[in-house]
């Protein structure tokens, strides 16, 4: 009959993981505003043109997925143009995205608004928060804020 021991996991490499946080933490955009699944935004886009021009293209459409944390986070935004549905996924923090601006909250009850694909006109439509359910969503973000710099500090 084996012996057993108690084994004590160390983490390899434990002090390079503050070293990336703090590099990571360094390259995201701040001054976002909150966005969620839902949410209707304006991005602005940087386009580059002829001669090395940039330009900023902005983009109306609905924020219908989000995925990963931190640096590495992702939404995918979903437009109509001319009648045909236009998805990106866009990494929030890289370069080409310059600013995302909030329109107005959706009322959403799903994380994946992937059945939007199918819908056209009125039914693709989401209802807005307005009253006491604007109140708790803004209070459950200024909550979310709170605890992510708490996290960083």
């Amino acid at each position: 009959r084996p012996v057993r021991t108690t084994c004590v996991r160390v983490q390899a490499n434990s002090g390079l993981v503050p070293l990336v946080e703090s590099i990571q933490r360094d390259q995201m955009k701040t001054g976002l505003s909150k966005i969620a699944v839902g949410d209707s935004v304006r991005v602005g886009l940087a386009v580059v043109e002829a001669k090395g021009k940039t330009r900023t293209q902005k983009l109306d459409g609905v924020i219908i997925a989000e995925g990963s944390k931190g640096l590495s986070r992702n939404v995918t935004f979903r437009r109509i143009f001319q009648g045909v549905g236009v998805e990106l996924t866009l990494p929030v923090h890289a370069p080409v995205v310059q600013s995302i601006e909030l329109i107005k909250h959706g009322r959403v009850r799903r994380s994946k608004l992937y059945y939007l694909r199918d819908r056209l006109g009125k039914s693709a439509k989401l209802k807005s928060i307005v009253g006491a359910a604007k109140t708790k969503r803004d209070a459950q973000v200024a909550a979310a804020e709170a605890a992510m710099r708490e996290e960083e500090a």
